[in-house]
């Protein structure tokens, strides 16, 4: 009889897992379904040049965003499940402040490069108020979006940080009209919504009981300083290229490599949904000195994750040619290069699995930044030196390169790690 009933408990706990991980993929699928659907729309509405000055300024405004969030978004994540009822709320309201906080510096330093960059300068005000809208609200949102999965909603969590603004952005310009000054308040008003929207949610979410021990605001600042240098040092990876051909070379350039590496990226979308859903087992199983239990999740994770990029690699490489003819004839011309080589960078990050969020989880955060660091630098080296001669060519290239070293240096240090524990 207790057999029959383990069975059953064990039989229901798996059907709510799957139905949990078909609800996140639908969500998150959803996202970037909706990103993919928007780059197509702008690329073929748009003049390359005018679709690559849009596409630069949300690659800088994302760029500033990680800055100027502070890693409070993965501090939330890590931190609110784990703090006192009273804690949860002042916690989130402390990295709202710190942020919008930061934001002030990081937007006026990225509004002069958008007054020089060579691809915004003549169309400066709309690309200055791209950028300004994309750097806020991306960096409040990600924090609002980071507590939900915290408090176990983590569907809801990704429908505020990868769909609902370029849903809302694709149906406005829809709707609206391609022109500059639309498309631009197009975004201005997703990006609004988004914010607003998931603050809203991520504080309906926490506990209102009256406030008492608020963590400080050093502790705060201690915690999430090398967390952000992580997501700086990622992003300057997956980012720098797109930034330094809109200064050294043309906005169609940026047009062209921008869709590139979005198809390239799509291949992360699982390693997304996963990371916000383990994460903070992988911390409670941590903190209570389970590491047997931990290194099983991240194991089992990482085998169906390299299966899953083999597969994807395979795909883009068989299917490229009608991949990019979805964007316009001169994606599908210029684009086949480029992009086979971002998809064998990004099959390195898809094969790494759930490596950094473990390192992130478990309070190893600081050597996975010095091995970010070395890798973040050869990207930045390999872009200046390649970018001026070979474009786009070369803009992929150093990516690729960096992406790989990256994930090379996080499964060593994953090994030398599992290594010691089971010697402890």
């Amino acid at each position: 009889m207790k057999s029959a009933i383990a069975t059953d408990a064990s039989e229901s706990r798996m059907k709510a897992e799957l139905f949990r991980y078909a609800r996140l993929i639908l969500t998150k699928g959803s996202g970037a379904g909706a990103t993919l659907g928007l780059n197509i729309l702008l690329a073929r509405l748009l003049v390359p040049d005018l679709a690559g000055t849009l596409f630069f300024c949300i690659a800088l405004g994302t760029f500033v965003s990680l800055i100027s969030r502070l890693g409070l978004d993965v501090a939330c994540l890590k931190n609110i499940s784990a703090l006192r009822a009273e804690q949860q709320s002042s916690y989130l309201n402390r990295a709202l402040i710190l942020a919008l906080m930061a934001n002030v510096p990081a937007v006026a330093i990225g509004l002069l490069v958008v007054l020089f960059s060579e691809t915004t300068q003549a169309h400066f005000q709309h690309a200055a108020v791209l950028f300004g809208v994309a750097a806020v609200g991306l960096s409040l949102t990600n924090i609002a979006s980071e507590t939900l999965k915290a408090r176990h909603r983590t569907s809801e969590g990704l429908f505020w940080q990868t769909a609902c603004q370029p849903a809302l952005t694709l149906v406005l310009v829809s709707i609206l009209g391609n022109e500059l000054t639309t498309v631009v308040g197009c975004f201005a008003v997703s990006y609004l919504l988004a914010t607003l929207g998931s603050v809203a949610r991520a504080k309906m979410s926490l506990n209102s009981t009256p406030q008492s021990g608020a963590v400080g605001w050093k502790e705060m600042l201690l915690l999430c300083t090398p967390l952000m240098l992580i997501a700086v040092m990622n992003s300057i990876i997956e980012l720098s290229d797109t930034l330094l051909l809109g200064m050294l070379r043309s906005a169609a350039e940026v047009s062209i490599y921008y869709i590139c590496a979005k198809v390239a990226a799509l291949s992360t979308t699982l390693l997304f949904i996963i990371n916000g859903t383990i994460g903070p087992e992988i911390s409670r199983r941590w903190t209570s000195a389970d590491r047997a239990g931990t290194f099983a999740i991240v194991g089992r994770y990482s085998r169906v994750m390299l299966g899953l990029a083999a597969i994807i690699l395979l795909a883009i490489a068989v299917l490229h040619d009608y991949i990019l003819a979805v964007f316009g004839e001169q994606y599908r011309e210029q684009g086949m290069f480029p992009l086979l080589v971002l998809a064998s960078g990004y099959f390195f990050v898809l094969a790494a699995g759930p490596l950094g969020i473990f390192m992130t989880m478990t309070g190893h955060h600081r050597q996975y930044l010095n091995y970010n660091i070395a890798a973040c630098v050869i990207n930045v080296a390999l872009n200046l030196l390649l970018i001026p001669r070979y474009g786009v060519n070369g803009a992929c290239f150093a990516t690729a390169v960096a992406l790989f070293l990256k994930n090379f240096l996080l499964y060593i240090q994953f090994k030398k790690i599992k290594g010691v524990q089971s010697h402890d």
